[in-house]
Protein backbone atom coordinates (compact mmCIF):
# COMPACT_ATOMS: atom_id res chain seq x y z
CA UNK A 1 0.00 0.00 0.00
CA UNK A 2 1.39 3.56 -0.71
CA UNK A 3 1.95 5.03 2.61
CA UNK A 4 1.01 8.58 1.13
CA UNK A 5 -2.36 7.80 0.00
CA UNK A 6 -3.39 6.42 3.62
CA UNK A 7 -5.15 8.75 6.12
CA UNK A 8 -5.65 8.60 9.83
CA UNK A 9 -8.01 11.74 11.05
CA UNK A 10 -9.83 11.73 14.31
CA UNK A 11 -12.87 12.76 15.66
CA UNK A 12 -14.55 12.66 12.14
CA UNK A 13 -17.65 11.76 13.75
CA UNK A 14 -18.78 15.67 12.92
CA UNK A 15 -17.18 19.31 12.59
CA UNK A 16 -14.21 19.70 11.28
CA UNK A 17 -12.78 16.29 10.78
CA UNK A 18 -15.70 15.03 9.09
CA UNK A 19 -14.85 17.74 6.99
CA UNK A 20 -11.46 16.79 6.43
CA UNK A 21 -12.30 12.98 6.12
CA UNK A 22 -14.64 13.40 3.37
CA UNK A 23 -12.54 15.74 1.31
CA UNK A 24 -9.83 12.84 1.77
CA UNK A 25 -12.07 10.71 0.46
CA UNK A 26 -13.11 12.61 -2.36
CA UNK A 27 -9.43 13.23 -3.31
CA UNK A 28 -9.64 8.96 -3.72
CA UNK A 29 -7.78 8.92 -0.24
CA UNK A 30 -7.62 5.45 1.80
CA UNK A 31 -9.03 7.40 5.40
CA UNK A 32 -9.45 5.81 8.63
CA UNK A 33 -12.20 7.07 10.71
CA UNK A 34 -11.39 7.53 14.52
CA UNK A 35 -14.01 8.66 17.13
CA UNK A 36 -15.17 7.95 20.42
CA UNK A 37 -18.63 7.21 19.15
CA UNK A 38 -18.08 4.14 16.19
CA UNK A 39 -21.80 4.74 15.27
CA UNK A 40 -20.67 8.19 14.03
CA UNK A 41 -17.53 6.99 12.63
CA UNK A 42 -19.26 4.28 10.83
CA UNK A 43 -21.33 6.28 9.38
CA UNK A 44 -18.80 9.15 8.34
CA UNK A 45 -16.52 5.95 6.82
CA UNK A 46 -19.56 5.19 4.60
CA UNK A 47 -19.89 8.70 3.09
CA UNK A 48 -16.26 8.57 2.33
CA UNK A 49 -16.76 5.12 0.44
CA UNK A 50 -19.78 6.99 -1.59
CA UNK A 51 -17.00 9.92 -2.70
CA UNK A 52 -14.61 7.07 -3.88
CA UNK A 53 -12.41 6.63 -1.19
CA UNK A 54 -11.58 3.46 0.89
CA UNK A 55 -12.43 3.75 4.72
CA UNK A 56 -12.66 1.90 7.61
CA UNK A 57 -14.32 3.21 11.40
CA UNK A 58 -12.43 2.53 14.35
CA UNK A 59 -13.41 3.73 17.61
CA UNK A 60 -10.86 5.31 19.80
CA UNK A 61 -10.93 7.98 22.41
CA UNK A 62 -7.65 9.96 21.55
CA UNK A 63 -7.18 11.38 25.08
CA UNK A 64 -6.62 7.66 25.99
CA UNK A 65 -3.28 6.37 25.53
CA UNK A 66 -4.60 3.22 24.61
CA UNK A 67 -6.87 3.69 22.25
CA UNK A 68 -4.17 5.70 20.38
CA UNK A 69 -1.85 3.15 20.44
CA UNK A 70 -4.80 0.50 19.03
CA UNK A 71 -5.80 3.07 16.26
CA UNK A 72 -2.08 3.09 14.82
CA UNK A 73 -1.99 -0.36 15.27
CA UNK A 74 -5.29 -0.83 13.23
CA UNK A 75 -4.15 1.52 10.25
CA UNK A 76 -0.67 -0.78 10.13
CA UNK A 77 -2.40 -3.94 10.10
CA UNK A 78 -5.00 -3.41 7.88
CA UNK A 79 -2.93 -1.05 4.91
CA UNK A 80 0.37 -1.59 6.15
CA UNK A 81 1.80 2.22 5.99
CA UNK A 82 0.55 5.88 7.08
CA UNK A 83 0.81 8.45 5.39
CA UNK A 84 -0.13 11.01 7.76
CA UNK A 85 -2.28 12.09 10.84
CA UNK A 86 -4.98 15.03 10.59
CA UNK A 87 -5.87 15.37 14.66
CA UNK A 88 -8.89 17.36 15.39
CA UNK A 89 -8.68 18.66 18.87
CA UNK A 90 -12.22 20.12 19.09
CA UNK A 91 -13.02 20.81 22.94
CA UNK A 92 -14.18 24.41 23.58
CA UNK A 93 -14.95 26.46 26.79
CA UNK A 94 -16.85 29.86 26.69
CA UNK A 95 -17.26 29.84 30.70
CA UNK A 96 -15.90 33.13 31.73
CA UNK A 97 -12.74 32.56 33.42
CA UNK A 98 -13.92 33.71 36.94
CA UNK A 99 -16.38 30.78 36.98
CA UNK A 100 -13.90 27.82 35.08
CA UNK A 101 -14.12 24.67 37.36
CA UNK A 102 -11.58 22.95 37.99
CA UNK A 103 -12.96 19.69 35.94
CA UNK A 104 -14.32 21.48 33.03
CA UNK A 105 -10.30 23.13 33.04
CA UNK A 106 -8.75 19.11 33.41
CA UNK A 107 -11.63 17.97 30.42
CA UNK A 108 -10.45 20.57 28.10
CA UNK A 109 -6.84 19.82 28.38
CA UNK A 110 -7.25 16.47 28.61
CA UNK A 111 -9.13 16.33 25.09
CA UNK A 112 -6.96 19.15 23.27
CA UNK A 113 -3.85 19.19 24.57
CA UNK A 114 -3.42 15.63 25.94
CA UNK A 115 -4.66 14.25 23.18
CA UNK A 116 -2.42 15.99 20.81
CA UNK A 117 0.77 14.72 22.92
CA UNK A 118 -0.53 11.13 22.92
CA UNK A 119 -1.23 11.51 18.93
CA UNK A 120 2.12 13.37 18.28
CA UNK A 121 3.72 10.45 20.28
CA UNK A 122 2.67 7.90 18.52
CA UNK A 123 3.34 9.23 15.15
CA UNK A 124 6.90 10.03 16.56
CA UNK A 125 7.03 6.05 16.73
CA UNK A 126 5.65 5.34 13.35
CA UNK A 127 6.21 8.00 11.17
CA UNK A 128 9.94 8.53 11.30
CA UNK A 129 10.51 8.20 7.47
CA UNK A 130 9.88 11.18 5.27
CA UNK A 131 7.31 12.53 3.75
CA UNK A 132 5.26 11.94 6.62
CA UNK A 133 3.29 14.84 8.59
CA UNK A 134 0.64 15.43 10.85
CA UNK A 135 -1.75 18.36 11.12
CA UNK A 136 -3.13 19.48 14.14
CA UNK A 137 -6.53 21.37 13.82
CA UNK A 138 -7.23 23.53 16.82
CA UNK A 139 -10.60 24.57 18.05
CA UNK A 140 -11.25 28.16 17.24
CA UNK A 141 -9.64 31.71 18.10
CA UNK A 142 -13.03 33.51 17.64
CA UNK A 143 -13.42 33.94 21.71
CA UNK A 144 -10.16 33.62 23.15
CA UNK A 145 -11.12 32.91 26.64
CA UNK A 146 -7.51 32.51 29.14
CA UNK A 147 -8.59 28.86 29.27
CA UNK A 148 -8.84 28.89 25.27
CA UNK A 149 -5.23 30.96 25.08
CA UNK A 150 -3.50 28.43 27.19
CA UNK A 151 -4.74 25.36 24.91
CA UNK A 152 -3.62 27.72 21.67
CA UNK A 153 -0.24 28.18 23.61
CA UNK A 154 0.20 24.39 24.40
CA UNK A 155 -0.97 22.94 21.33
CA UNK A 156 1.41 25.50 18.99
CA UNK A 157 4.62 25.36 20.91
CA UNK A 158 4.46 21.56 21.47
CA UNK A 159 4.20 21.15 17.52
CA UNK A 160 6.83 23.70 16.86
CA UNK A 161 9.76 21.75 19.10
CA UNK A 162 8.33 18.33 17.82
CA UNK A 163 10.32 19.02 14.55
CA UNK A 164 13.33 19.19 16.06
CA UNK A 165 13.95 15.87 16.98
CA UNK A 166 15.86 14.20 19.67
CA UNK A 167 18.61 13.72 17.76
CA UNK A 168 21.58 17.05 18.56
CA UNK A 169 21.61 19.69 15.35
CA UNK A 170 24.42 18.97 13.22
CA UNK A 171 25.20 21.89 11.13
CA UNK A 172 27.28 20.01 8.69
CA UNK A 173 24.80 17.12 8.16
CA UNK A 174 24.56 16.57 4.66
CA UNK A 175 20.32 16.72 3.88
CA UNK A 176 19.66 13.49 2.31
CA UNK A 177 16.38 14.66 1.00
CA UNK A 178 17.94 17.17 -1.52
CA UNK A 179 19.78 14.05 -2.75
CA UNK A 180 16.20 12.37 -3.43
CA UNK A 181 16.56 9.67 -0.32
CA UNK A 182 14.45 9.12 2.29
CA UNK A 183 15.16 11.02 5.65
CA UNK A 184 16.07 8.30 8.01
CA UNK A 185 14.70 8.43 11.54
CA UNK A 186 17.40 9.97 12.95
CA UNK A 187 17.00 12.88 11.41
CA UNK A 188 13.94 13.45 13.03
CA UNK A 189 10.00 13.33 13.33
CA UNK A 190 7.35 13.93 10.95
CA UNK A 191 6.65 17.52 9.83
CA UNK A 192 3.72 18.80 11.93
CA UNK A 193 1.51 22.54 11.26
CA UNK A 194 -1.29 23.57 13.09
CA UNK A 195 -4.47 25.04 11.45
CA UNK A 196 -6.21 27.11 13.50
CA UNK A 197 -10.24 28.00 12.21
CA UNK A 198 -11.04 31.70 12.72
CA UNK A 199 -14.82 29.75 13.67
CA UNK A 200 -16.25 26.86 14.99
CA UNK A 201 -17.64 24.18 12.46
CA UNK A 202 -20.77 24.27 10.07
CA UNK A 203 -20.99 21.96 7.47
CA UNK A 204 -18.35 20.19 4.60
CA UNK A 205 -19.51 23.11 1.65
CA UNK A 206 -18.59 26.10 4.49
CA UNK A 207 -15.69 24.34 5.90
CA UNK A 208 -13.94 23.15 2.36
CA UNK A 209 -11.24 26.16 2.50
CA UNK A 210 -9.80 24.15 6.05
CA UNK A 211 -9.97 20.82 4.35
CA UNK A 212 -8.18 22.07 1.37
CA UNK A 213 -5.61 23.62 3.56
CA UNK A 214 -5.02 20.48 5.66
CA UNK A 215 -5.04 18.60 2.49
CA UNK A 216 -2.10 21.06 0.97
CA UNK A 217 0.07 20.62 4.52
CA UNK A 218 -0.01 16.52 3.93
CA UNK A 219 1.18 17.00 0.22
CA UNK A 220 3.98 16.93 -1.30
CA UNK A 221 3.96 20.22 -2.52
CA UNK A 222 3.93 21.50 0.91
CA UNK A 223 6.85 19.37 1.60
CA UNK A 224 9.91 21.12 3.79
CA UNK A 225 6.75 23.37 5.33
CA UNK A 226 6.92 22.32 9.19
CA UNK A 227 6.32 24.05 12.47
CA UNK A 228 4.68 26.41 11.14
CA UNK A 229 0.80 28.00 12.32
CA UNK A 230 -2.21 28.84 9.81
CA UNK A 231 -5.19 30.58 10.49
CA UNK A 232 -7.99 29.82 7.93
CA UNK A 233 -10.35 32.54 7.30
CA UNK A 234 -13.89 30.90 6.84
CA UNK A 235 -17.07 32.04 5.08
CA UNK A 236 -19.89 32.83 7.76
CA UNK A 237 -22.08 29.55 8.12
CA UNK A 238 -25.33 29.49 6.58
CA UNK A 239 -28.58 30.75 8.04
CA UNK A 240 -30.59 28.19 9.16
CA UNK A 241 -33.57 27.90 7.21
CA UNK A 242 -30.88 27.54 4.24
CA UNK A 243 -29.50 24.22 6.32
CA UNK A 244 -33.48 23.05 5.90
CA UNK A 245 -35.04 21.33 2.57
CA UNK A 246 -36.65 23.46 -0.02
CA UNK A 247 -40.20 22.47 1.07
CA UNK A 248 -39.61 23.09 4.98
CA UNK A 249 -37.95 26.68 3.72
CA UNK A 250 -41.30 27.55 1.63
CA UNK A 251 -43.17 26.89 4.55
CA UNK A 252 -40.81 29.05 6.64
CA UNK A 253 -40.12 31.66 4.69
CA UNK A 254 -42.94 34.27 4.47
CA UNK A 255 -41.86 36.17 1.53
CA UNK A 256 -41.73 32.94 -0.26
CA UNK A 257 -44.95 32.13 0.38
CA UNK A 258 -46.78 35.08 0.20
CA UNK A 259 -45.25 35.18 -3.36
CA UNK A 260 -46.63 31.70 -4.14
CA UNK A 261 -49.97 32.81 -3.12
CA UNK A 262 -50.14 35.77 -5.17
CA UNK A 263 -48.98 33.93 -8.31
CA UNK A 264 -51.80 31.27 -7.63
CA UNK A 265 -54.76 34.01 -7.55
CA UNK A 266 -53.47 36.05 -10.82
CA UNK A 267 -53.24 31.85 -12.03
CA UNK A 268 -56.75 31.77 -10.82
CA UNK A 269 -58.27 35.13 -11.72
CA UNK A 270 -56.24 36.20 -15.16
CA UNK A 271 -57.38 38.76 -16.94
CA UNK A 272 -60.03 37.38 -18.96
CA UNK A 273 -62.47 39.30 -21.48
CA UNK A 274 -65.64 39.29 -22.12
CA UNK A 275 -65.87 36.87 -25.02
CA UNK A 276 -64.04 34.93 -23.27
CA UNK A 277 -66.16 35.03 -20.38
CA UNK A 278 -68.87 34.42 -22.51
CA UNK A 279 -66.92 30.77 -23.64
CA UNK A 280 -66.98 30.34 -20.02
CA UNK A 281 -70.65 30.05 -19.55
CA UNK A 282 -71.31 28.95 -22.45
CA UNK A 283 -69.18 25.73 -21.62
CA UNK A 284 -70.99 25.94 -18.19
CA UNK A 285 -74.73 26.40 -19.24
CA UNK A 286 -74.88 24.61 -22.55
CA UNK A 287 -76.53 25.90 -25.24
CA UNK A 288 -77.44 29.08 -23.20
CA UNK A 289 -75.91 32.50 -24.43
CA UNK A 290 -74.31 33.98 -21.69
CA UNK A 291 -76.71 37.10 -20.22
CA UNK A 292 -80.03 34.88 -20.36
CA UNK A 293 -79.29 34.41 -16.55
CA UNK A 294 -80.91 31.33 -16.77
CA UNK A 295 -77.87 29.59 -13.97
CA UNK A 296 -77.77 32.70 -12.04
CA UNK A 297 -81.41 32.71 -11.59
CA UNK A 298 -81.29 28.68 -10.71
CA UNK A 299 -78.37 29.66 -7.88
CA UNK A 300 -80.06 33.25 -6.16
CA UNK A 301 -83.64 32.21 -6.32
CA UNK A 302 -83.09 29.14 -4.43
CA UNK A 303 -85.22 27.25 -7.10
CA UNK A 304 -87.84 29.49 -7.29
CA UNK A 305 -86.44 30.41 -10.86
CA UNK A 306 -86.00 27.03 -12.35
CA UNK A 307 -89.46 26.32 -11.96
CA UNK A 308 -90.26 29.59 -14.08
CA UNK A 309 -87.66 28.61 -16.46
CA UNK A 310 -89.22 24.96 -17.08
CA UNK A 311 -92.71 26.44 -17.67
CA UNK A 312 -92.20 29.36 -19.62
CA UNK A 313 -88.57 29.12 -21.56
CA UNK A 314 -88.60 26.92 -24.14
CA UNK A 315 -86.18 26.68 -27.68
CA UNK A 316 -88.41 29.14 -29.06
CA UNK A 317 -88.47 31.66 -26.82
CA UNK A 318 -85.66 34.53 -25.58
CA UNK A 319 -85.35 35.95 -22.32
CA UNK A 320 -84.86 39.54 -21.75
CA UNK A 321 -83.50 40.90 -18.30
CA UNK A 322 -83.61 44.15 -17.20
CA UNK A 323 -81.16 45.17 -14.80
CA UNK A 324 -80.93 48.20 -12.17
CA UNK A 325 -85.17 49.08 -12.73
CA UNK A 326 -86.65 49.88 -9.36
CA UNK A 327 -90.80 48.38 -9.36
CA UNK A 328 -92.05 50.99 -11.25
CA UNK A 329 -89.83 50.90 -13.61
CA UNK A 330 -90.14 47.10 -14.78
CA UNK A 331 -93.72 48.00 -14.55
CA UNK A 332 -93.68 50.69 -17.46
CA UNK A 333 -91.19 48.56 -19.82
CA UNK A 334 -93.17 45.82 -19.07
CA UNK A 335 -96.50 47.77 -20.83
CA UNK A 336 -94.18 49.09 -23.34
CA UNK A 337 -92.94 44.99 -24.14
CA UNK A 338 -96.44 43.64 -24.00
CA UNK A 339 -97.94 46.24 -27.03
CA UNK A 340 -94.64 45.22 -29.19
CA UNK A 341 -94.85 41.32 -28.00
CA UNK A 342 -98.50 41.29 -30.30
CA UNK A 343 -97.05 43.41 -33.13
CA UNK A 344 -94.00 40.49 -32.92
CA UNK A 345 -96.68 37.35 -32.68
CA UNK A 346 -98.41 38.88 -35.85
CA UNK A 347 -95.63 38.54 -37.73
CA UNK A 348 -95.17 34.90 -36.29
CA UNK A 349 -91.98 36.02 -34.59
CA UNK A 350 -91.24 33.84 -31.69
CA UNK A 351 -92.40 35.43 -28.55
CA UNK A 352 -90.31 37.57 -25.52
CA UNK A 353 -90.96 36.67 -22.25
CA UNK A 354 -90.08 39.84 -19.68
CA UNK A 355 -88.38 38.36 -16.57
CA UNK A 356 -87.19 40.42 -13.23
CA UNK A 357 -83.89 39.90 -12.41
CA UNK A 358 -82.93 40.62 -8.74
CA UNK A 359 -81.21 44.34 -8.51
CA UNK A 360 -77.29 43.81 -7.50
CA UNK A 361 -76.38 44.53 -4.21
Amino acid sequence: MERARVVLVTNVGQGFGRAVALSYGQAGYDVVCADTDVDLASKTAAEVEELGGQAIPVQADVSAQLDVRGAFAKVHEIFGALGGVVHVACQQSQTPFARLTDGEFAELLREDVTSTYLVLREAARHLALAPAWVVIVTPPRASERPQMAAVHGAITSMASAFIGGDAPSRPDAIDLADLGAPEPAAAGRPRVNVVIPSRGPSDPRHDARLANTVRYLGSAASRGVSGITITVDLPPPPRLIETLLPEVQAALDDTLRQAELEDDDDAYVGDVDDDSFDDILADEYGDAEPGDGAGEDDDEDDGEDGEESDEELDADERALELEGLDDAGIDDAVRAIAAVETELREGGVPSVVVRRRPASR
